[in-house]
């Protein structure tokens, strides 16, 4: 913990996000899988650390599913809970309409983590992408922005096979061949669309209210 270098500040508030979140991935490959880094044992000694610097909220994010998990995080010392991939089961959610159906029909074994040109693993739907990427079917990649600083100019996009840049804009617009749809681990779990309403309910009170 340490004071930010322009506004001589502390954080507002901390983000412990641990590995089963959607996305790329704040740790290697092993520490993916290793015990020690699962959420619920990063959430009290970063906030013993943060409790020196003041009264700094600590938010635990990555895998959090239900009023269960939620409650869990509380009791391990969490101020609150952050959720991306529930919500993306929801009426609300901006992602296209062919993201959503791909989520419906999603198995546990349909989400894995791929090397990304970035240089950190990440949790995707194994799409047709995927697929084309292991059997080097993959769009052609041309980098015309360098856009990431650590893809270095599109050399790293060539060795793990795809622009990250250009397969997320396609998800974005939901092309299912091309896309490259990030989601958490437990995205397999949304068997239905419902409103945000509907959601924090079901958070509140249980998945049975």
């Amino acid at each position: 913990m340490r004071l930010c270098k322009k506004s001589n500040r502390i954080p507002d508030a901390i983000i412990v996000e641990g590995p089963l979140s959607g996305g790329h991935q704040g740790f290697t490959y092993e520490q993916c899988h290793d015990p020690q880094y699962k959420l619920e044992n990063l959430i009290q000694p970063i906030k013993e650390e943060s409790q020196k610097w003041g009264n700094i909220p600590l938010i635990a994010a990555g895998g959090i599913w239900d009023k269960n998990d939620i409650e869990k995080m509380v009791n391990l010392g969490a101020d609150g809970v952050q959720l991306g991939t529930r919500f993306m089961g929801t009426h609300e959610c901006d992602i296209d309409i062919n993201f959503k159906k791909m989520l419906l029909s999603l198995k546990k074994n349909d989400i894995e983590l791929i090397k990304s040109p970035v240089g950190y693993p990440a949790r995707v739907i194994k799409s047709d992408l995927i697929k084309n990427i292991e059997n080097k079917k993959a769009p052609k990649i041309k980098c015309i922005s360098n856009c990431v600083v650590p893809c270095n100019q599109g050399e790293e996009a060539k060795k793990v096979g795809f622009c990250i840049a250009d397969r997320l804009s396609d998800a974005h617009y939901g092309k299912k061949e091309t896309g490259l749809f990030f989601v958490g681990t437990n995205g397999y779990k949304i068997n239905e669309i419902i409103s945000v309403k509907e959601l924090i309910n079901k958070l509140i009170h249980g998945e049975n209210e």
